[in-house]
């Protein structure tokens, strides 16, 4: 069925990204691989900062090392809080930035983003509400869990549905991307600004085995959970970083990070933190928010 047929559902009538040209990759073993970044916080002066951590330094020698240590990726996932203050150069910066790398990427909004200026500035890598991009055997979604009245996520009747309708006509393994986390993650304090039915969600992975993974970002810290047949996976930030499992807001000492996903043509995930070895920022320990 025609993309652009009437009949087609939503998520359809926005244009499909295939991919083709994945150079040395061996079709038959080598998976493909893809690159998440996520909670850059980027501001539009060059020296911002936020808690202590020049935001567009941490970024960039993150993405440094994903592009050196990760070569042979076919994309890269930057989801969400692109833009700290909202503004205008710090979206062109991140669209340059990103441009720079060479690969196709996409980019979902947090609850720190403007999507007027995403869309402005990023173009077609400004993804969601609900948007599938096909990858080989792969399919990737990506949904907005942003409200624009609150620190929490929420996913929308209709995302569901779209989401539903999608695992109920294609079997093909199947990654979902968005901010917000939709499981508690045992920080009391975060746990409180998820996705506030994220049950609705899990439900529909739980019927659905050609759901491989849920990746997120939000909690500025690595988690992962293994739940009927699928991964759900929190990915550091690429500046500061929550101390895990804690009841209140604190910043743990480890360096920023980043994750990879390798998808195998027979529909497994495997996946990877990577972190700096050092950088020379401290965020600021005694901070209580920000």
């Amino acid at each position: 069925m025609s993309a652009n047929t009437p009949s087609s559902p939503p998520y359809l009538t926005h244009p499909l990204w295939l991919h083709q040209d994945f150079g040395k990759r061996n079709h038959t073993t080598d998976p493909l691989k893809l690159i998440q970044l996520t909670d850059p916080h980027l501001f539009a002066a060059p020296q911002g900062r936020l808690l202590g951590i020049t935001t567009r330094t941490s970024f960039e020698s993150v993405l440094e090392m994903a592009l050196e240590r990760s070569s042979g990726a076919q994309a890269l996932v930057v989801t969400g809080d692109l833009v700290h203050d909202e503004s205008t150069a710090g979206y062109r910066y991140l669209h340059d930035t990103l441009n720079s790398t060479g690969l196709p990427y996409f980019c979902t909004p947090g609850n720190h983003d403007q999507q007027r200026l995403m869309d402005e500035h990023l173009g077609a890598a400004a993804v969601g509400p609900f948007a599938l991009r096909r990858l080989e055997g792969w399919n990737l979604v990506f949904l907005n869990s942003s409200r624009c009245d609150s620190d929490g996520g929420h996913l929308k009747s209709e995302q569901i549905a779209q989401l539903e309708d999608l695992l109920a006509d294609d079997q093909a393994p199947t990654l979902l991307f968005m901010h917000h986390h939709p499981i508690p993650v045992q920080s009391e304090w975060m746990d409180r600004i998820g996705i506030d039915n994220g049950e609705s969600l899990i439900a529909t992975c739980d019927r659905s085995p050609q759901v491989k993974g849920v990746i997120f970002g939000h909690i500025h810290q690595e988690f992962s959970s293994h739940r009927k047949g699928y991964q759900l996976l929190g990915t550091p930030s690429t500046c500061i970083q929550f101390l895990p499992r804690n009841q209140t807001f604190a910043l743990d000492t480890r360096p920023p990070g980043y994750r990879t996903l390798s998808l195998h043509a027979d529909g497994q995930l495997e996946t990877e933190v990577l972190r700096l070895d050092h950088y020379e920022e401290r965020p600021i320990y005694q901070a209580q928010g920000y």
